[in-house]
């Protein structure tokens, strides 16, 4: 066994380890919340679902769909935390709460609402970014109509040989390497 193969196998045993130490905790405070506030984490298990799916199918390293899912499926479950605390606080109350179709529906969608933001805003912020550089390429295109009406259409054309010779120089010195 080489030494990379030795780093690459120490870095997975580390990678394994801190997954494994994790789920411990993961686990350890499930067990203690399920013990402290049991009808508020059978709300919570069945609320926050959408999120947990969206955890395992999001590969990316910064986990942008999870915590746009997350974030939205917090908002729609949190009401019905509120209205637990509120009310009667056991496991009846979560069951009802839960097995409830319009509870579960706001839960769910507003899950959704996470997946159409993440989905949908990178294409809208793409188009505002693209009409905004459409609009300084024309705020250009008048300012360099106007100094050539300026100084004329001569200069113009002085500058467009210049930049072809040095795109010229850029290709012969790019194919000489």
């Amino acid at each position: 066994m080489g030494h990379d193969d030795q780093m690459q196998y120490d870095e997975e045993n580390d990678t394994r380890a801190r997954g494994r130490n994790t789920l411990t905790w993961v686990l350890l405070v499930g067990t203690l919340l399920a013990f402290i506030a049991g009808p508020t984490m059978v709300i919570l298990f069945f609320g926050l679902l959408p999120s947990l799916v969206a955890y395992i199918i999001d590969r990316s390293t910064g986990k942008s769909a999870t915590f746009c899912v997350a974030g939205m499926n917090i908002i729609g479950v949190f009401p019905y935390i509120i209205t637990l605390w509120s009310t009667d606080n056991t496991f009846s109350e979560a069951l009802a709460i839960s097995t409830d179709i319009f509870s579960m529906l706001v839960m769910y969608a507003s899950a959704s609402f996470g997946w159409v933001i993440f989905l949908g805003l990178p294409t809208l912020i793409s188009s505002f970014v693209l009409i905004m550089q459409q609009r300084k390429v024309a705020q250009l295109r008048g300012v360099q109509k106007d100094l050539i009406e300026e100084w004329s259409a001569d200069v113009a054309d002085l500058v467009e040989k210049e930049h072809s010779a040095d795109q010229a120089a850029h290709m012969q010195k790019g194919a000489s390497v």
